[in-house]
């Protein structure tokens, strides 16, 4: 089967789980898993961690044989806490370490915040049986074993077998000329209106600053609701038939109901506001075990080069198991998307990607998607498009908080190169 799907865990099997029970009852069950787990801790070149749960001491770290050990004793390396709903959902992949500190769930206390995010291979291996990435691990070829094109772009007149081998292959694909530009410059003006109608507080908008000083709204939420050429697009069939190119079965984004899609503006001299962020997946906040892969697609309102924000991607990333912030020692290819006004891109959801900074003109590209049908023993949970909304506002309040305080590991803005 050509598949991206790579769930282990069912949509709504989450329980409370305290640290006696997590000791107790799940750390035996993937005992097997040590040495795996203890294996990454090497790969990676991380400290012991310890985490403050409610106040008593849990600490991973290696043994003298390299497997990991966990001990109900403190540490002194990297030292979080955290309370006992927040260890639940970190031991149960609900949210991972970099989600918990994007909600405001986990308060590094001791050593550096980007060592607690790369700790989270580790737990997937222990909990999950996935090992850590390592060097020549992923090969980029097509199901003879050839080296793959990585530069090649399709069209909705390709094979779709042969695209979508490509998609499960390298975890990205370039469409080209999916809308004309007659479409796009209508969605267009109709971003255009959103903008205008936008205020910093309407809680439907995502707002940024330049270094002019000007404050924008840089990403429209629910923008499906507000344009109605982008509504008869999404429900178009050469936009359908992009989620059908695997042999997995997936749910579009209902383009009629709440914030399925997402309309960006993209300026030149971005300096606070998530508009331009570094290496990141998008599972990165959690739930890759119940989730990936589900494609996010992005269609170029206005075409993107290595000037104006192109979106830049690492082939192969979502069948390794690494960080899912950054590229530092990453053994795989890093290369731009660069489109033209009309193409669409797809990526999985758990592939490192990226986009770069405008620094000639601005970009438009409208985002939205397809995710994995839900299978039997799913129930996926119940959340008011409110709800869903002051989440995801949530971030973008957490990222200014950190460029405000001179701090950028929440965006990963410090870092575009290709």
């Amino acid at each position: 089967m050509t598949t991206v799907d790579f769930r282990t865990r069912h949509q709504g099997d989450a329980v409370a789980l305290d640290l006696a029970t997590f000791l107790d009852e799940q750390l035996p069950s993937v005992d097997e898993h040590r040495s795996l787990a203890g294996r990454g801790v090497v790969a990676l070149g991380l400290p012991p961690l310890t985490l403050h749960v409610e106040g008593e001491p849990l600490t991973f770290s290696t043994d003298d044989h390299g497997a990991l050990q966990v001990r109900r004793v403190d540490g002194d390396a990297l030292v979080v806490a955290m309370d006992a709903g927040a260890f639940s959902d970190l031991v149960q992949e609900v949210a991972s370490t970099f989600g918990l500190q994007l909600a405001g769930r986990a308060d590094v206390r001791r050593g550096a915040r980007d060592a607690f995010v790369e700790w989270d291979p580790v737990l997937r291996a222990l909990l999950d049986g996935r090992p850590v990435h390592e060097p020549g691990w992923v090969d980029l070829v097509d199901a003879e074993g050839r080296a793959l094109d990585l530069h090649r772009s399709f069209t909705l007149d390709d094979d779709p077998h042969e695209m979508g081998e490509f998609l499960a292959a390298a975890g990205f694909l370039h469409v080209a000329a999916v809308f004309t530009d007659d479409e796009m410059a209508e969605v267009s003006t109709e971003l255009d209106r959103a903008i205008e109608a936008a205020e910093p507080d309407d809680g439907a908008s995502w707002w940024a600053e330049t270094s002019s000083g000007e404050s924008y709204p840089a990403r429209i939420l629910g923008f499906n609701q507000k344009s109605p050429t982008l509504r008869a697009l999404l429900t178009d069939e050469r936009f359908a038939t992009l989620g059908t190119l695997t042999d997995d079965s997936f749910v579009q984004r209902n383009p009629d109901v709440g914030d399925s899609a997402e309309g960006l503006l993209k300026k030149v001299g971005v300096v606070e506001g998530i508009s331009d962020v570094s290496w990141h997946k998008d599972c990165a906040p959690g739930g890759h075990s119940r989730g990936c892969c589900g494609l996010t697609t992005g269609i170029s309102v206005t075409g993107a080069g290595p000037t104006n924000g192109e979106l830049g991607v690492v082939p192969g990333s979502h069948r390794a198991n690494v960080p899912s912030l950054g590229v530092e020692g990453l053994d795989l290819p890093r290369m731009p998307l660069p489109t033209q006004t009309g193409d669409v891109t797809i990526h999985c959801s758990c592939t490192l990607h990226m986009s770069r900074p405008p620094v000639s003109a601005e970009r438009r590209v409208v985002y939205t998607g397809f995710a994995l049908a839900p299978r039997p023993g799913d129930e996926p949970p119940v959340r008011t498009p409110e709800e869903i909304r002051r989440a995801r506002l949530a971030q973008n309040d957490y990222v200014r908080r950190d460029q405000r305080n001179g701090d950028s590991s929440g965006a990963r803005v410090a870092s575009h190169e290709l």
